[in-house]
Parts: C-alpha cells; sequence; structure tokens
C-alpha cells in the first residue's frame, strides 16, 4: 500500500470508528509501529485528525451516535425504492443466476436490491455466503444450511447495507468462489458504474476478492451512464440479464470473453421487442 493509499484508509477508518489505536493502523496497513506513528504525525499536520495517547482521533467526529455517512454516499435510489422497481425482471435473472451455484460454494453478494432477490431464491443447501446487505443477512437466518457472513462497516440508513473500509478488508480473509453483484448503470462507453463511488470502491474490492464474477441486470440499466466507475465489462465472466437487444455490445461483450445470459419471459425469442 503506498504511502497516499495508506493516509486515506486511515482518514476513512478514523471517519467511521472516531479513533484508532497506532498498533490497529500497523496491523491493519501491514506496516511497522513506527511507521504508523510517522503516518498519524503526518496527518495530524493536515488537521485530519489529534494525537491521543496510543493512537489518534477524528477531529471532525462528535461520537459515533452522532456521525453522519459523508454526503457523496446519499447519491442514488434507496433499497426501498430500488426493491419496488422491475421486480418480475429481478425475479426471472435471479432463478437463471441459481444454475451457476452449486452446494459447497462460498458466495459473495453485494447489496443490490437483485442480489436480494436471488438471496431469495437460493436453496437451503450448503452454502457459504458473504454479503454486505443487511436485507440478505435477514433473509438467509432462516436457511439452516446456509453459513452467512456479515461484511462490518458503517452502516447506511438509506442503502441497509454496510461500506467503507472495514467492510473492503474483511475480503481479505475469505476464499471466495462466485460473486454476484449489479449496477446503476451498464455501458459500451462507461463500462460498470455505481451511483456512488463508496459502493464502487467496495465493488472494486469485491471483484478482486472473487474467482468468478456475475453481473446482474435488468434492462433498464443498460446504456444508463452513472457517475462512478466501478470497472470495465472485460473484467466479469457472465452478464446475466432479462433481455439484451443493443447487438453490438452483445458482440462487444462476446469479443471481451463476457458469456451472456437472458432470463426473458419464455413466450418471448431473443430479438423480439
Amino acid at each position: 500500500m503506498l504511502p497516499a493509499e495508506r493516509h486515506r484508509f486511515i482518514a476513512d477508518l478514523l471517519s467511521q470508528r472516531g479513533r484508532v489505536l497506532v498498533h490497529e493502523v500497523a496491523a491493519l496497513c501491514q506496516i511497522s509501529l513506527e511507521t504508523a506513528r510517522r503516518d498519524l504525525t503526518l496527518l495530524e499536520r493536515k488537521g485530519v485528525l489529534l494525537r491521543s495517547h496510543g493512537g489518534a482521533i477524528y477531529l471532525d467526529s462528535p461520537g459515533p451516535e452522532k456521525r453522519t455517512l459523508p454526503a457523496q454516499i446519499e447519491q442514488g435510489e434507496s433499497f426501498r425504492q430500488r426493491s419496488n422497481e422491475s421486480p418480475e425482471a429481478k425475479t426471472r435473472i435471479a432463478k437463471r443466476a441459481l444454475e451457476f451455484i452449486s452446494p459447497g460454494d462460498c458466495l459473495l453478494l453485494d447489496s443490490s436490491s437483485t442480489s436480494w432477490f436471488l438471496a431469495r431464491q437460493l436453496p437451503d443447501i450448503e452454502l457459504v455466503v458473504l454479503t454486505n446487505s443487511l436485507h440478505i443477512i435477514q433473509t438467509l437466518a432462516v436457511k439452516a444450511n446456509v453459513r452467512t457472513i456479515g461484511l462490518g462497516g458503517e452502516y447506511s440508513a438509506k442503502y441497509e447495507d454496510f461500506i467503507g473500509v472495514l467492510a473492503e478488508q474483511m475480503l481479505k480473509e475469505f476464499v471466495i468462489n462466485k460473486m454476484f453483484f449489479s449496477c446503476h448503470g451498464l455501458s459500451l462507453e462507461g463500462g460498470i458504474r455505481e451511483s456512488n463511488e463508496h459502493h464502487a470502491r467496495l465493488k472494486q474490492q469485491m471483484l478482486l476478492a472473487a474467482e468468478r464474477k456475475f453481473l446482474l441486470v435488468d434492462a433498464s440499466k443498460i446504456g444508463r451512464r452513472s457517475f462512478a466507475r466501478i470497472c470495465h465489462y472485460r473484467e466479469i465472466d457472465t452478464l446475466i440479464t432479462d433481455r439484451l437487444v443493443d447487438e453490438e455490445f452483445r458482440q462487444e461483450l462476446a469479443w471481451n470473453n463476457v458469456n451472456v445470459v437472458e432470463a426473458a419471459p419464455a413466450n418471448r425469442r431473443r430479438g423480439e421487442p
């Protein structure tokens, strides 16, 4: 981790926790205690924190009960809004996604509403599921054979999920077979994008942690340009959607070794409106 990346990581950690200890910085950043102390001293000079005995406190933090999420996180629709959009298409997409799940898999589900639809369809078989979604955790709690692991972090009441550096750090502890996720927009020009930079960054780390990547998007998101970039579509293995009418985009995906799976209604053939 480069110094600039460490400093951003420490600042994000402090904004979430309110305080941090030197040995925690050293362990999380995999640096010596002396380097951790130097980083904290430098950030104190920049006005980010105030050094305290054995650690530091965040200057702008009024305490855990009063902290609010950064304004950028509030960009985009709430989970409740998204869960009410295109429910039939998301259900079909979720059912097609089941074809790629086998007993013994370790799955990673993001906090999208489409992943929640997938969680509701998951059979009660031997699985390990990691997620940052509160709704997915609650949904899987009744499935006796599914072991559910929640990614920690800062809780967002709007998105009903957990985000931030703590969630990102947990991903490094697991070997994940398959990741299922969605996005705010997917386009030929812009790639896979999210409505805010914080969810985009977490999904970037999720992609790095997973062996196979499945993007679940309904047709309303294809062609939409969104604020923050997650990745290029060449970085996923499979796109599962209800319909893809743009043949140029279909060909581009094929050239980038992306398998396209359509979950269209049984009475509609490919290419029909």
